[in-house]
This record gives C-alpha cells, sequence and structure tokens, in this order.
C-alpha cells in the first residue's frame, strides 16, 4: 500500500471517529433547545444570574439596613449581677485614722432604653429606663445593706443649621438603591446577550458543519468522477491527485469544525447551568425578517434607560451631597439638648415608684469654627471638583451612548442590505456549481474549475450564515444597549422579584 494510500485512510478513520462521537453522545435523550428556552434557563438556573442575584440582594439589604436604623429601636441591658470585691480606705473614729477594709458589693441592673430619630428635623427623642438593686457589706463596721434605686428620663436632641444627617442619608441610600436595582437591569441583560451570543455561535458552527458534510459529500463525488475518468486516461494524473488532496482537506476541516462545535455547546451548557455531559440539540429559526429601526428612538431609548446614564446623573446627585457635608463640617452649629426625668432611692423596693425626685436639664451649645489650617476648605474644594467631574463623566456618557447607538444602528442597516445580497449570491453559486459539475463529468472543464465552483459555492452559503446570525445577534444588542423591544415596540423590564428574599 502507498503512502499516499495510508495517508488517506487514516483521514477517513479521523473524520468517522469525529461522526460516531456525536452519535455516542445522543445515546442519551438530547435536549432541544430553542433561544427561548436557552435565556429562560440561564435566567433561572445558570451561575451568572445567581451571582448577579446575589449581588443586587446584598445591596438591597445593606441599603434597606441602613434605612430601618431610622426607625424606634429599642434595647434591653441586664447587668445580673456584678460583683465587686476591694481594698477601700475608711476613717476608723476608735482609732482616729484612716485604714483598710474589705468592702464587697453585688449590683443587679436594668436598662432600656427607647429611641426614635425625627427623620423630618434631624433630632432624636429618646427614653431610658433604669433599675437597679445594690448590696453592701461595710469592711469597718462588718454590716450589710440593700437598697434600689430607679431613674426614668426623656431626652430630646436637636441640632441647628446644620443639613439633617437622616434626610440625607435617606436620599444617599435612595439613591445608591436605584443604582443597584439599574445594574441588576443591566446585569440580567447582559445574560440575556451573552446567551444569545453562544447560541448562534453554537448553531452557526451548526450549520458551518452542515455546509462542510456537504462540501465532503461534492468532493468524495468529485474524487470518484476523477478516478474514473484517469483510470479511462481521460485526464492527468495532477487532476487526480488533486481531487485526492481535496478530499482530505476538507475531511480535515471536517473534523476541525466539529471538534469547534462541541467546544461551542460546552460554553452554551455552562451559561445554561446544564451538566457537561446532557446531549444538546439546538433549534433555531433564521428566517430573515426585516424589523423596522428607528434611530432616533433608539437614541432617544438608550439615553433614558441606560444604566450607565442613570449611574452618571446619580454620581452628580451624591457629589452634590458631599459638598453640602464637606460645607457643614466648617460652619457655624447650634444643639439644643433637653431631658427630664424622675428618680427615686429607697431601701424597699416598692418605695422607688412613689416620692419621686425630679431631674431636668436643658443646654444649648453653639460650635463657631475659627481656624483649621485650612483644611476643611481643601475637603469643600475636593468635593467641588468631584461634582464638576461627575457633570462632565455625566455629559461624555450620553456623548458615548449616543454614537454607540448609531453605530450600531448602522452596522445592523449594513447587515441587512448584506443578507439581500447574499441570499442572492447563495442561489447563483449554486446554480453554478450544478453546471460546473455537470460539465466536469463531461470532460468540458478540468478538476480546476469545479474547485473554484464549489469555493464560491461554500463562501456564498457561509458568508450568508454570518450575515443572518450577525443580523439577529445585532438586534439582541440593541434590545440590550435600548432596553427597547423594536419587534413588539415595548420597553424592556426585568423581573425584580426573587425568591430568595
Amino acid at each position: 500500500m502507498s503512502k499516499r494510500a495510508v495517508f488517506i485512510k487514516r483521514t477517513f478513520a479521523l473524520a468517522f471517529g469525529w461522526f460516531l462521537l456525536p452519535g455516542t453522545l445522543a445515546a442519551q435523550t438530547p435536549v432541544r433547545i430553542s433561544l427561548q428556552d436557552a435565556i429562560g434557563l440561564a435566567l433561572n438556573q445558570g451561575y451568572a444570574v445567581h451571582s448577579a442575584t446575589s449581588s443586587y440582594l446584598v445591596s438591597k439589604k445593606t441599603l434597606e439596613a441602613e434605612l430601618r436604623r431610622q426607625r424606634t429601636s429599642v434595647n434591653l441591658n441586664l447587668n445580673l449581677p456584678t460583683f465587686r470585691e476591694s481594698l477601700s480606705s475608711q476613717f476608723n473614729p476608735a482609732t482616729q485614722k484612716y485604714e483598710y477594709y474589705q468592702i464587697q458589693t453585688t449590683e443587679l441592673q436594668s436598662g432600656l432604653s427607647i429611641s426614635q430619630p425625627l427623620s423630618f428635623t434631624g433630632g432624636v427623642v429618646s427614653f431610658q429606663q433604669t433599675l437597679l438593686e445594690r448590696s453592701q457589706i461595710n469592711g469597718l463596721t462588718t454590716s450589710s445593706s440593700t437598697d434600689y434605686f430607679s431613674n426614668f428620663y426623656l431626652q430630646f436632641r436637636q441640632p441647628l443649621w446644620t443639613p439633617n444627617v437622616y434626610r440625607q442619608t435617606s436620599e444617599r441610600n435612595a439613591i445608591q438603591l436605584e443604582q443597584a436595582e439599574a445594574e441588576y437591569v443591566k446585569d440580567k441583560l447582559d445574560i440575556t446577550y451573552s446567551v444569545t451570543e453562544a447560541f448562534y455561535d453554537a448553531h452557526r458552527l451548526s450549520q458551518r458543519l452542515t455546509i462542510v458534510r456537504d462540501q465532503v459529500r461534492q468532493n468524495e463525488d468529485s474524487y470518484q468522477t476523477a478516478k474514473n475518468k484517469f483510470a479511462g486516461g481521460l485526464i492527468p494524473e495532477v487532476d487526480y491527485l488533486q481531487s485526492e488532496v481535496d478530499l482530505v482537506s476538507s475531511n480535515n476541516e471536517q473534523a476541525t469544525t466539529e471538534r469547534e462545535y462541541l467546544r461551542a455547546l460546552n460554553v452554551l451548557r455552562l451559561l445554561l447551568g446544564i451538566p457537561a455531559d446532557q446531549p444538546v440539540e439546538i433549534t433555531a429559526d433564521l428566517t430573515f425578517r426585516s424589523v423596522p429601526v428607528d434611530q432616533a428612538k433608539a437614541v432617544e431609548q438608550a439615553l433614558a434607560s441606560r444604566t450607565e446614564v442613570i449611574s452618571a446623573e446619580r454620581s452628580v446627585d451624591l457629589r452634590l451631597m458631599d459638598i453640602e457635608s464637606a460645607e457643614a463640617r466648617n460652619s457655624f452649629r447650634m444643639d439644643i439638648l433637653a431631658s427630664y426625668g424622675i428618680n427615686g432611692n429607697a431601701p424597699q423596693f416598692d418605695r422607688i415608684f412613689r416620692d419621686f425626685g425630679r431631674s431636668r436639664a436643658a443646654s444649648l451649645t453653639v460650635s463657631i469654627p475659627l481656624f483649621d489650617w485650612g483644611s476643611n476648605a481643601l475637603d469643600v474644594e475636593a468635593a467641588v471638583v468631584q461634582h464638576e467631574n461627575a457633570i462632565a463623566t455625566s455629559v461624555n456618557t450620553r456623548d458615548r451612548i449616543r454614537l454607540e447607538i448609531i453605530d450600531l444602528v448602522n452596522r445592523i442597516r449594513s447587515t441587512e442590505s448584506r443578507i439581500q445580497v447574499l441570499d442572492k449570491n447563495v442561489t447563483v453559486a449554486q446554480k453554478s456549481y450544478d453546471i460546473s459539475m455537470a460539465r466536469f463529468r463531461a470532460g468540458t472543464i478540468n478538476r480546476n474549475d469545479l474547485a473554484q465552483a464549489q469555493q464560491r459555492l461554500t463562501t456564498a452559503k457561509l458568508n450568508s450564515l454570518n450575515a443572518l446570525i450577525d443580523y439577529q445577534i445585532g438586534m439582541a444588542d440593541l434590545k440590550r444597549r435600548t432596553l427597547w423591544d423594536f419587534e413588539t415596540h415595548s420597553p424592556v423590564r426585568a423581573d425584580m422579584d426573587d425568591k430568595r428574599h
């Protein structure tokens, strides 16, 4: 057997092995997946959506926790008990001098505090209650005694001439929550686009594999024809050898395409959360349906809905709050503090709730910054610079997105024009190949002419396939970047509900 024959035999064996591999996987029941099925699986069980949802929930719950800190808080503190024993210096009347004696104290104490921030004024109203039982052993007389103490008081604290911290916190948290929700929507749309891209990539390779297999069959047909002609002395040996080389090359390309197709399926499985050993069968409808795209509408929707635009605008608001906070740290400030309470002390527990004593307090604190080496002024200047930069970033973001959408719409329109032209090219190339094959069999053209016709047909099919898929991916990208569905003429909404919270 010649070396050339051995080489051809091994190549056929390799190609046949790659044919068997998909058949082996298909021994299991394959999962038929359409594009909508793939998107649904990715948004329900894929790792990417799990990660995006977790990030959103962390941000949401953290911000909600900050807001709830402005509600009423109740705390109970218990000391059960507190025991102290120490040497203490006491005056001894018998010896007329100070001496050290062992003193023991045992306390049981409960403290209840209720605090209510006043979000509309920035002040705080708080109530505190303390009950104490104290047992003492006097080291000098070694006598023991027990007494009880109660204290109830209400306190009001109100800052003046300063920004309302609670209002600022609420506004800041509301902005950050809105940003978190926008990021979550963006993440889900990015996942949808990634799945769409991976799905069509796998489908592209699947169709390319079909085209390459057709090419293999065509080369087998032309190889047999060339072999018969060479045996009959109708063509030179070089044409026969060239047909062998073309057949080997097409088989090698088929094996390579099959490997790429399996790799694309693995990428898709990973995105969808499907087991790696689960056979998958892709079903895609590539029927071309032209969707009118209004460029002005696309730009308008992108500027109104894109997460980047919303985040940039909210960043301007946050930086403005930073300026207010920096200015407040070095401005005239007043604080009002008022409290009123009742208390009692008695050797019996029931007597501490009558014959109360009274405690009252009121103060007005004035804070006037005088000199700080200009540190706070620099903080204000830094905050102003950040605010100006946030404004510039917002403007730049809008300009960038506007140009991005215009470029994307132009690419979609260009692809649409390519589809119409390439569809005609496939029809013409197929007719040309059929004619060339008939002429080759009749002996009016040589092997090179047939190979060129075959290459034109393969190229036309691949170009048409690529154009159709590019159009589908482009429309999916437009939906992601504008949050607008031009097929249904409706906004794109991401489900914000999550079963885990």
